[in-house]
């Protein structure tokens, strides 16, 4: 298991980056963990919860078990904070464990810089930085410098160096398909020759953020102020001074008037008094801590709390969630549900975002009959457009259907010629071979320009790459 880290000053884009390196990783099929270390107490659970409720009883290490995860809370108590190297061992195997955080920590890490920190270079000033990603003409080193705006170069060289990147096959096996006399192509060298190649004019335009669900964000979005704005109470109860309490011997009078939700009136609490208080309300001046209504007791006026309440709980600060200038969205990320509603919350009334890809995909050869029709002997379903139409919606793409095309030069000449002019990709199943039927690589020749042309993949080695009137156009 291999441990790598990304660090970098504040607002510098760091879990962004860790997000994408996570979701391109999984993608390729590594199985990765991640830790994130916080400056500040944070609390995964939620007063009133049973498993809460254990934690304040006193138990050391609390599991929370359900049918999706589990996840288990260690006290520390007395203890001091746990190095790195010991919260790794309680990972199960995986490949990579990518830590956010731990700045001064062994282990060897990436910087990332949005902006350049008036701190300076962290490469200058922490140990194992062993690259900066950036997205900045100005930033000056000695160490590799990433594009961070290009997560496959990111994690291409995050493998190289953690020795996890699997190596190429050679094509020399006999009879297996690649007979080096063809001069086929690597796969790897396929793919980066498309990255080079293609050069997406990918539209965007700002939307309302109601129609913003499933479409790609073309910048970063950041919050126009903090969340939550202000103090503000997070349970029913009662405002009070902690240190009031041992020296009102745990009984405190109740002030008049409560604080509300939604109250523009910033109350002052009274020394030596407790104040009625409800979720969501702005936190009273002098106040420093909320007890929860059930842990009190009230009567004749006054309020009779337990000699082991805990200070500084029950409520959330300013800016707890979100801090103004925060990146919310990063540019790139398809936008969710929950974007939607951090947006929202964030004072965004609308959103720049890409045009969906417009694909065209059709299918060839005369034995591809389409489903529901009659299959004679000699015939086959069309199941790759089908197959591919759905991979290209899940990517929500807007998708043309151009059904099956006869396999002839004229008909596949016109549809790739049509098709070209009103869609920035076009896929084609079948016609890519060597066969005399087999028209896909003289029409694109001869339309545009062909960058790829057998590719030594099993199945599949009959893959075509190529430009038309400088759209994007993948033959498969």
């Amino acid at each position: 298991m291999q441990v790598f880290g990304i660090v970098g000053w504040k607002n510098n884009g760091k879990t962004t980056l860790v997000e994408r390196l996570i979701a391109n990783l999984t993608r390729r099929g590594y199985k990765v963990g991640s830790i994130k270390h916080a400056h500040h107490d944070v609390d995964l659970d939620q007063p009133g919860r049973d498993s809460y409720r254990h934690r304040a009883a006193g138990a050391s290490e609390t599991m929370l078990a359900t049918g999706k995860r589990w996840a288990l809370m260690h006290e520390y108590g007395a203890e001091p904070e746990a190095p790195l190297e010991q919260l790794v061992t309680h990972f199960s195997a995986c490949d990579l464990v990518i830590v956010e955080g731990y700045k001064q920590a062994a282990h060897n890490k990436i910087e990332v810089i949005r902006e350049v920190n008036k701190n300076g270079l962290l490469a200058d000033q922490v140990p194992n930085i062993k690259a900066i990603a950036t997205n900045l003409d100005t930033v000056e080193s000695d160490l590799p410098i990433l594009d961070l705006d290009n997560i496959e170069q990111i994690t291409d060289w995050l493998l190289q160096e953690t020795g996890l990147s699997t190596p190429i096959a050679s094509p020399t096996n006999p009879n297996d398909c690649y007979d080096p006399a063809q001069n086929l192509m690597l796969a790897q060298t396929v793919w980066d020759n498309m990255q080079q190649q293609v050069q997406a004019h990918r539209r965007q335009h700002l939307l309302d953020l109601d129609q913003c669900h499933n479409l790609v964000l073309a910048t970063d979005i950041v919050s126009h102020f903090d969340s939550p704005r202000f103090d503000n109470v997070a349970v029913d109860g009662w405002a009070i001074k902690h240190t009031d309490l041992e020296a009102n011997n745990y009984c405190l009078p109740a002030m008049d008037g409560e604080a509300n939700a939604g109250a523009v009136n910033n109350l002052v609490l009274t020394p030596g008094h407790c104040l009625r208080v409800f979720t969501g309300a702005r936190m009273p001046t002098g106040a420093d801590t909320i007890v929860m209504q059930e842990d009190v007791e009230g009567r004749d006026n006054k309020c009779h709390f337990h000699p082991h309440t805990k200070a500084n709980t029950n409520w959330r600060p300013r800016g707890e969630d979100v801090g103004k200038g925060d990146i919310i969205l990063a540019k790139g990320q398809a936008l969710r549900p929950q974007d939607i509603g951090l947006a929202a919350a964030t004072g965004h009334s609308q959103l720049p975002v890409y045009e969906p890809v417009k694909v065209a995909l059709f299918s060839t050869g005369d034995e591809v009959f389409e489903i529901g029709t009659k299959l004679p002997d000699n015939g086959i379903y069309d199941v790759n457009r089908y197959l591919l139409k759905a991979l290209y919606q899940d990517l929500h793409c807007e998708v043309t259907d151009l059904g099956i095309i006869a396999d002839n030069y004229d008909s596949l000449y016109t549809a790739l010629s049509n098709a070209a002019h009103n869609h920035d990709l076009i896929v084609t199943s079948g016609g890519a071979s060597t066969g005399d039927h087999d028209h896909i690589h003289q029409v694109l020749s001869n339309l545009g320009q062909v960058h790829a042309w057998r590719v030594a993949i099993k199945p599949g080695r009959p893959l075509a790459f190529g430009t038309l009137n400088n759209e994007q156009t993948l033959f498969l």
